[in-house]
């Protein structure tokens, strides 16, 4: 018994010292102790819903146009998780050099003069008002050398909050205890009982009428500025221009020989744009008379394929659907290889793509 004693007690204090540590939550990851969460989709993370469990698409199938033998061109991406580096790369684009950096990071940066640089500007739908909505961009820093930086809390009872933050460490506890094949099981049957007879799903998705999709909860929550359902006024759009065009003013600046914006759709946007009044907040901004440089749309090309734009249990999406914004980012890009930076065609004659 009390052998017992002290490996229930060991064994309790690695689950909480994990709970609590990002770092060894990471190790165990890399040594593949733990499963992968999101394996079947973050959406049914959410919501462990059985018709909504999607194994995960691995898309290395796509080939970038070739790059012209005479041009040396650099990308840089300042993106969301659809850019993010498990789902695209520098393969992906037909550039001599790539740099990602999320919104959230900021990238100190030193150009090559002797190279066209192209910053792209990816934001997913729901983000896009809370990156653009107060004040310019700020994750480009010029330097005298290239590399990222994660911001931290710079103060000591910051970050030992965010150790001990009890989201984090639940979130933690759920993968290192209950994301297993069996346990799953189980939990689907919960969910499946709970939206049968209660008609009631996690609160964190929102399941459409017909019961065919899932999305974020984000995405239709009219309360915030992340839905494609929430009221939002003329001048707030002009706001959004307003900043991108002092973003882009600064880029070039910088030595950016082109800007290039990319508003990715919700996934409600595209399969349930009636769930309620739909905002066109990507219409809106691409056709303000402002903006002062090209985009690359994919809302109504994602419309037409439907259901094969995103994938059913994530709000990400599917290989066809990331494999035709690349086709037109790349097209785009070719183009623009091509404008002399000093006299750019206007916007609305170069993204008629």
């Amino acid at each position: 018994m009390k052998f017992l004693r002290y490996l229930v007690l060991t064994l309790f204090g690695f689950f909480w010292l994990a709970g609590c540590s990002r770092t060894i939550m990471q190790q165990l990851a890399q040594v593949e102790v733990l499963p992968d969460d999101y394996r079947y989709g973050d959406l049914y993370r959410l919501s462990n819903l059985p018709q909504f469990r999607d194994q995960r698409q691995d898309c290395r199938e796509y080939t970038p146009p070739t790059k012209p033998a005479d041009k040396k061109i650099h990308l840089y991406i300042i993106g969301d998780s659809f850019t993010e580096a498990q789902r695209v790369g520098k393969q992906d684009f037909p550039v001599d050099s790539y740099q990602y950096v999320h919104w959230a990071d900021i990238l100190h940066v030193k150009l090559d003069t002797t190279a066209t640089n192209i910053l792209l500007l990816e934001s997913v739908e729901r983000h896009f008002r809370e990156h653009l909505a107060t004040a310019p961009i700020t994750s480009l820093v010029p330097d005298s050398a290239t590399y990222k930086v994660v911001p931290q809390d710079p103060r000591l009872m910051g970050q030992i909050d965010n150790m001990f933050s009890s989201v984090q460490t639940e979130d933690r506890l759920e993968l290192l205890l209950f994301q297993y094949d069996p346990i799953l099981a189980l939990k689907e049957l919960k969910a499946s009982f709970n939206y049968r007879f209660f008609d009631r799903a996690n609160d964190k998705v929102t399941v459409s009428e017909d019961g065919r999709h899932v999305v974020y909860y984000l995405d239709t929550d009219t309360t915030s500025i992340t839905s494609s359902y929430a009221h939002i006024r003329n001048i707030q759009v002009d706001t959004l221009v307003h900043n991108i065009t002092e973003s882009t003013r600064h880029f070039k600046d910088m030595g950016f020989d082109h800007v290039v914006l990319s508003i990715i759709p919700n996934k409600s946007s595209v399969l349930i744009p009636h769930f309620y009044n739909y905002n066109r907040l990507i219409e809106r901004v691409y056709n303000h008379p402002a903006l002062p440089i090209p985009y690359v749309d994919v809302l109504e090309d994602f419309r037409k394929i439907k259901e094969k734009s995103y994938l059913v249990g994530d709000s990400h999406w599917t290989c066809q659907g990331q494999y035709l914004w690349l086709e037109k980012v790349n097209k785009l890009i070719l183009e623009l290889v091509n404008t002399p930076s000093a006299s750019p065609r206007p916007a609305n004659k170069i993204t008629s793509i």
